[in-house]
């Protein structure tokens, strides 16, 4: 089976969260209360750069990113959305 591979830069307190993008497109819907989101490969990959970047061990409980409508990879009809590592969670 072959594996997808997705690296990010480790946490560093004097930067934060960060992860590269790759300009994937990705749109978040409240759609009959529910959350969807759609996006390209490219896109759902940024996401998960995201994802990843957050679950870093380094990165304190709480940490967390606002991706709004037009930042890479949202979409300009995206709705906004937090990524956040759970606040409750210890470091």
């Amino acid at each position: 089976m072959e594996e997808i591979v997705l690296s990010v830069p480790g946490y560093g307190s004097a930067r934060g969260v960060v992860a590269p993008v790759a300009g994937g497109t990705v749109s978040v819907e409240i759609v009959d209360g529910s959350v969807e989101i759609c996006g390209d490969r490219a896109g759902l990959r940024d996401l998960a750069r995201w994802c990843l970047a957050l679950s870093d061990e380094r990165a304190p409980s709480g940490a967390h990113i606002h991706l709004d409508a037009g930042t890479l990879p949202l979409s300009l009809d995206s709705a906004p959305l937090m990524l956040a590592r759970d606040p409750r969670e210890g470091y």
